[in-house]
């Protein structure tokens, strides 16, 4: 039985989750799926419990394959891997940790096949600490895809999605080895510039447990150090395809927003000193009007160098109202 959709799973020491993402995907209500399990040298017992799982499903076991790094080489290059070793028309990501409902695959195929699109999204619903919240699908805003993920329409995350193979192959490329945090959101710039249509449902596709230790909640210094590289990267494409002044200014302001959202939620105070002046070109561009008053008086300490009184805010009054009095006072003098 040929394939025609391909699920790719990069695996890394996931042993506590592996078991409920793998039968969420061997239980598909859509038959003709290639399963690629791509092991990054996990240290824990992620890859026996993926086997003892895949092993209860018989009827799957010829659609399946496993395949293991040489070397423990990060998400990007796990996750390309597997795209490449597919063989399906469509190809799909999910993360060890996470799961889909039982029917998304065909949901998603139905509407992909029925709308000619070669990107299908779907509602994804985001879990954390017991709690539930839900992510709607993208729908295009009629302007170029490239507007909507400059502007952050189109979700970052390659989960909750299924692309047609040749794009989402030649998307993933961008991405250089050992990039960890938004090696996705660079994969979206490749597929939002060269997706010919982009579709959606409204039914909830993927299920993403955003867990303590996840990297959407830990602000580490490599994070910084990707997100200069991931600009970089977006700044070189606009300007090969003299993009650049189009979108100059949308760029300035997603890349403040970008940086003061790290430091905002960064805890190491020596990683948000030695990266507080990133990006000083957008710095003498934009205005604060846009950012939440807490990114607000987090830009303005850290612009500042205000190491003293960024410690005091993130520690004990970040949402103290006599402390957002005292950086306007000297927001003002600061001026003068």
């Amino acid at each position: 039985m040929q394939a025609l959709v391909s699920i790719c799973v990069p695996v890394y020491n996931v042993a506590p989750y592996i078991e409920r993402c793998v039968h969420s995907l061997m239980q598909q209500t859509y038959e003709r799926i290639e399963y690629i399990f791509v092991d990054d040298c996990s240290t824990d017992e992620s890859v026996l419990l993926l086997q003892k799982v895949i092993a209860g499903y018989p009827n799957r076991a010829k659609q399946v394959r496993i395949l293991h790094n040489d070397r423990n080489h990060g998400t990007a290059f796990t996750r390309k891997r597997g795209i490449e070793q597919s063989s399906g028309k469509y190809i799909t990501c999910v993360d060890g940790d996470d799961s889909l409902p039982y029917n998304a695959i065909e949901l998603l195929l139905q509407k992909a096949a029925s709308s000619e699109a070669d990107v299908v999204c779907g509602v994804a619903k985001i879990i954390e600490q017991g709690r539930q919240t839900v992510e709607e699908a993208y729908t295009p805003t009629g302007k170029p895809y490239l507007d909507d993920f400059l502007l952050d329409y189109f979700p970052r995350a390659n989960w909750g999605k299924l692309y047609e193979r040749s794009l989402l192959l030649s998307a993933v490329t961008i991405a250089p080895e050992g990039m960890i945090y938004s090696e996705d959101r660079l994969a979206s710039l490749y597929v939002c510039a060269h997706a010919k249509k982009i579709d959606s449902i409204q039914d909830v596709v993927y299920c993403y447990y955003n867990h303590a230790n996840s990297n959407s909640t830990t602000r580490t210094k490599i994070q910084f150090e990707n997100l200069m590289l991931f600009w970089q990267h977006v700044d070189q494409y606009l300007d090969e395809h003299q993009l650049t002044d189009t979108y100059r200014i949308v760029t300035d302001r997603k890349k403040i927003e970008d940086k003061v959202h790290l430091l905002h939620f960064c805890n190491d105070l020596s990683v948000c000193r030695k990266y507080a002046d990133m990006f000083p070109e957008a710095e003498t561009q934009q205005p604060t009007l846009h950012l939440t008053r807490g990114l607000r008086i987090t830009r303005f300490l850290t612009h500042h160098h205000l190491w003293i009184l960024l410690y005091f805010y993130k520690k004990y009054v970040k949402f103290s109202l006599l402390f957002g009095l005292i950086v306007k006072f000297l927001s003002v003098l600061y001026a003068k």
